[in-house]
């Protein structure tokens, strides 16, 4: 079963005036009077008393509390009764005040997120990326879904192209660097899953802009399934690219069903290694060291037994199996990617 990827279309004018950063101020410039011939009589000039701003209540208490931010683009009730519990059980071992927020997209999320009225979520990667880039999310922990906590790519194309293989099913790897794999798709006609797909255009895009190959403008056939049963039949494209690591699109039952011998027909090229990370859990940095810390072991506890791993992963519609913390690093082979294709990580906030 393959990886589900987030996809989420927001309001343009929010996405516009939030995260694009074009947060609407105004100034007011008051006329200055004009010198009067008239002198006037002096007045006393009065000195205001100095004003103390208030100290808001610490993070994590009643009057202030986490918000944990989740996102259901069909309001269930079930997530966000889901998350609530999932924070219960943090609140009760950490001691932290803590409440659960549903959205509606990932565009609504990180414009609170922005003004930091979200202090903790879990976000998609290239939706944490554009977060991150903007100042309002540092990653903590990664989930594990489907028994990994990162997934890779597959080059997929007909046995009848006669392209040389680079893959080791034994192994599950592929057996070369990507600059030898792909030399041999240079010029070719690429089919791709959709034009926001991590693992079926962006990534397998960015190995081979990486290393100077160009191909073709590409057939975007919707989805893994639609991209192997184009180069069963042959003619639409020279190659095409979907996940790996979490599964194999051949083998799912819409191919199956009636391309029965699509595993020899079509052939794996190449294979990455697992660079697109799961769906994670950020904190605004307004969240200290310390207490990002207490609550990641809230998280870590609560995936422990399988009543809190159904209870996180009902709360995001997204198999959860485990949790573990991480850096930045985790990140940067898919930043690397993304950047050497200059795509504009706004549209794809949501996958």
């Amino acid at each position: 079963m393959a990886l589900r990827e987030y996809t989420s279309l927001g309001p343009k004018l929010i996405i516009l005036m939030v995260l694009a950063g074009l947060f609407i101020g105004a100034c007011s410039v008051t006329p200055q009077p004009t010198p009067s011939a008239t002198p006037h009589p002096r007045t006393p000039t009065l000195t205001p008393l100095p004003t103390s701003t208030p100290t808001p209540p610490p993070l994590g208490t009643d009057a202030n509390p986490l918000v944990l931010g989740i996102v259901s683009e069909t309001d269930d009730p079930q997530a966000l009764a889901a998350a609530k519990d999932a924070i219960k059980s943090v609140q009760d071992l950490t001691g932290f005040v803590m409440v659960a927020k549903s959205y509606q997209s990932y565009v609504l999320l990180l414009s609170d997120m922005a003004f930091g009225k979200v202090e903790v979520a879990f976000l998609p990667p290239l939706t944490y990326l554009y977060a991150h880039q903007k100042g309002f999310a540092e990653v903590g922990m990664l989930t594990n879904h489907f028994g990994v906590y990162q997934y890779g790519i597959r080059y997929y194309a007909n046995v009848a192209s006669k392209y040389t293989i680079f893959y080791d099913p034994a192994n599950d790897r592929g057996t070369t660097d990507a600059a030898t794999a792909l030399k041999q798709f240079n010029g070719a006609q690429p089919c791709w899953v959709d034009p926001q797909s991590p693992s079926g255009y962006l990534a397998p895009l960015g190995y081979l802009a990486q290393n100077g190959y160009k191909v073709k403008s590409g057939a975007f056939l919707e989805s893994p399934v639609g991209v192997i049963r184009a180069l069963y039949i042959t003619g639409v494209c020279d190659f095409g690219a979907t996940f790996a690591t979490t599964g194999d699109a051949r083998t799912s039952p819409a191919v199956t069903k009636d391309l029965t011998d699509v595993m020899n027909r079509v052939v794996v090229i190449w294979q990455s290694d697992p660079v697109i990370p799961n769906l994670n859990l950020s904190f605004h940095p307004s969240v200290k060291l310390d207490m990002r810390q207490d609550l990641m072991f809230g998280f870590k506890d609560l995936v422990k037994d399988q009543k809190g791993r159904s209870i996180i992963s009902i709360a995001n519609n997204y198999e959860i199996v485990d949790l573990k913390n991480i850096d930045e690093s985790v990140y940067q082979p898919l930043e690397d990617l993304v950047r050497v294709t200059t795509f504009d990580l706004l549209p794809l906030v949501g996958r």
